[in-house]
């Protein structure tokens, strides 16, 4: 006979342990289950009965009005080992705790009072972000799989009481029924899960009072007789997958739970026959004329474009993973060849407008926030900057604020920050800046320098590794390392190969043709290997980058060649073109004639404001390509070193022997830098053909013959 499993919630939450119970039962208490059952009852069994949504709510309400001087990991020990990527968490959870705690590290090793010190948006509190962190403690001990953004239960039980309390008694009975489900499911409908954030406003004629302590013992008993005979059932060796699926089907019954323990589908829809009048849907109403004036000036472009220019605007220009040209192709039946000049269509009509009195109020509009928000924000700032950022453009069915982000030319989005340099560099900027344990204030006025502004000053020092900010001070931990900058990493990506179905791109770049296997030619020379091709350097992650120098023929169009080396890590072969979505969806093709070269590089120069002299460092993760600038500057107070390492995107100082391991890593597969001896150095970049940065070395060398 199978034991039922010991974990009950005292084991995850141990406060819990050495608490007075009657300190805890107003908030534990549930109608379903017996006193004191943290100490009894399996979680598994008690997320059977009670749910996740109302046992993470009550652990949330526990840490804030109890123990809210506990760090959350202290009170539920299990967090640290979680690793939780803020984009599983759902808005506007996430939103919050990118503006304040800035990671999930910084959190969890938050207090519920140091959260009450957080600058929080309106629409989100402290109880909401607890209670996000424990219901992704306590979900482990469920039988789900997660499959979304991890929810607030506070906000849910919130909406669902909301929902209640302005439900009209004439509402038709399905909209009853449906929130009648919304609040078994959720706990809402507990009289013991009050809401922190109002008072109780219980009366002797409200709510009945709950079930006796042995009805809710028999019912918390029965529960425990039922799993033990589901694993009793599972134990046996004849049992199967389909055996245990019937009979657990049968023993578990819940006016939630369907078949395999899905969530049940409830019949609370509206009458076929509304249905059916409605049309399906409720189209949601147009904002009124007048009120959005940016909104109904971008809507006006917009509305004059023709359909297929639309649609790829709204699902390739401002979408926030846009569509490949491909899908996209097959989900609307047109043409390849159809969408890619809808875009370029697209683009110019975009430039044109931009540079036009029309399009003037968006212009100043995006140099004001370019310097409201500073040089890092997040989104959620940028959202609040303008009343008109949340509404929805009608024609695009898209938020004006992702319109705004794919116009800014200066500036890209990175891990839900609104940047306008590299972060990596920004972040270690940060870190040399505040070594020395400023308080918060001095801090923001050494961080203005940088372009970071007062309302992200909290929010990017906890999102950069190594900073704390405690009594006032921001403190720098120098055990943990992180990596003088460099350019954006290459990818390792190979893309699917579209084989080209002209003669000429429209540059005039001649494409191969692919030759009959009967007529194939003998097998050639392989080309070089990326390791051994010039402007090609590996991050410190073990992925590659190549380096643009930007001339003006590129600025006007021309195209640009890359080494074989680095093609054929891309996966291109002869004969062959790729086609790439670059920020802001531009589509760049890279075409293989006698050697390799992208078709054109303009959409994205312009897009990064890129000037003659300056070096650009392109990567390609799949079909999508991004970019970044080092600017042009005057390096003639620089020595030797410096220069070389400018070439390869590495600005920070070095002594020339770190400078010589620095090189010899970035231009070797295995990033060994024991490989330092001066003539072998000089002799392998000259073997791959960066002559610049061998001639800015040998000066600062002492060879021996």
């Amino acid at each position: 006979m199978n034991a039922v499993s010991p974990i009950c919630l005292i084991d995850l939450v141990p406060a819990l342990r050495w608490s007075n119970p009657a300190d805890t039962a107003p908030v534990l208490q549930h109608g379903r289950l017996i006193e004191g059952w943290w100490r009894a009852v399996p979680l598994p069994r008690v997320l059977d009965i009670a749910g996740s949504t109302w046992l993470s709510h009550s652990l949330a309400r526990l840490s804030v009005e109890r123990w809210d001087h506990l760090e959350l990991a202290e009170f539920l020990p299990t967090l640290r080992t979680l690793q939780v990527d803020l984009a599983e968490i759902a808005e506007p959870v996430r939103g919050a705790v990118l503006a304040t705690a800035g990671s999930w590290e910084q959190l969890i090793t938050a207090s519920p009072a140091t959260m009450e010190t957080w600058p929080f948006p309106a629409d989100c509190c402290a109880i909401d972000i607890v209670s996000a962190v424990t219901w992704r403690a306590v979900h482990p001990f469920t039988r789900d799989h997660i499959r979304g953004p991890v929810p607030s239960p506070a906000l849910m039980i919130e909406a669902v009481r909301t929902i209640g309390n302005w439900m009209p008694a004439s509402a038709p009975e399905h909209v009853h029924n449906a929130l009648t489900y919304l609040s078994t499911a959720t706990g809402a409908d507990s009289a013991d899960s009050a809401d922190p954030r109002r008072p109780a406003d219980h009366t002797a004629d409200s709510p009945p009072p709950p079930p006796s302590a042995a009805t809710r013992a028999i019912r918390t008993l029965r529960a425990l007789r039922a799993q033990r005979d589901e694993e009793e059932h599972a134990s046996r060796p004849e049992s199967t997958a389909a055996d245990f699926a019937e009979g657990g089907a049968q023993k578990f019954r819940s006016s939630l739970l369907g078949p395999g323990r899905t969530l049940r589908r409830p019949a609370f829809g509206p009458p076929k026959e509304y249905r059916e009048q409605a049309g399906g849907s409720v189209p949601e109403p147009a904002p009124e004329p007048g009120c959005h004036p940016l909104v109904d000036l971008v809507e006006g472009l917009f509305r004059s474009w023709r359909e297929l220019e639309r649609v790829v605007a709204a699902e390739r220009l401002f979408a926030t993973d846009p569509v490949s040209i491909r899908l996209l192709s097959d989900q609307i039946s047109v043409e390849i060849g159809e969408i890619r000049n809808a875009q370029r269509t697209v683009e110019e009509h975009l430039l044109q407008w931009l540079g036009s009195p029309d399009g003037t109020p968006i212009t100043e509009h995006l140099q004001k926030l370019s310097e409201e928000l500073g040089a890092a924000t997040t989104i959620d700032h940028l959202i609040s900057a303008h009343p008109d950022h949340p509404v929805e453009v009608p024609s695009l069915g898209t938020p004006l604020w992702r319109v705004i982000i794919t116009l800014f030319t200066d500036r890209r989005l990175y891990n839900g920050w609104l940047v306008a340099d590299d972060p990596h560099r920004m972040r270690w900027q940060t870190r040399e800046l505040l070594s020395d344990g400023p308080s918060l204030a001095d801090a923001g006025i050494r961080l203005g320098r940088l372009g970071i502004r007062q309302q992200s000053l909290r929010a990017w020092l906890l999102s950069t590794p190594g900073v704390t900010i405690r009594d006032g001070y921001v403190l720098v931990d120098p055990s943990t390392s992180m990596e003088a900058p460099a350019p954006a990493p290459g990818y390792n990506g190979h893309t699917h190969l579209v084989q080209g179905a002209g003669e000429t791109t429209s540059s005039g770049l001649p494409i191969r043709r692919r030759r009959p296997a009967a007529t194939a030619p003998p097998q050639q020379e392989q080309p070089p290997r990326v390791a051994v091709s010039a402007r090609c350097f590996r991050a410190p992650d073990g992925r590659w980058w190549h380096r643009v120098d930007v001339t003006a023929d590129h600025l006007n169009g021309a195209p640009v060649t890359v080494p074989p080396g680095y093609a054929t890590y891309l996966g291109l072969q002869p004969g062959r073109l790729l086609c790439l979505t670059a920020p802001g969806a531009d589509l760049l093709v890279l075409v293989w004639r006698d050697q390799p070269a992208f078709d054109s590089l303009r959409p994205l120069l312009r897009r990064l404001s890129a000037q003659a002299g300056d070096r650009v460092f392109i990567t390609v993760n799949g079909d999508r390509l991004d970019a970044r600038r080092l600017p042009a500057a005057d390096l003639s107070d620089c020595g030797p070193t410096s220069r070389a390492l400018h070439l390869i995107g590495y600005t920070a100082p070095a002594a020339t022997e770190e400078a010589l391991k620095i090189i010899s890593r970035r231009i070797t597969e295995d990033g060994d830098d024991s490989n330092t001896d001066p003539r072998a150095l000089l002799d392998l970049l000259t073997r791959r053909g960066d002559t610049d940065i061998a001639g800015e070395l040998r000066p600062a060398l002492v060879t021996t013959p």
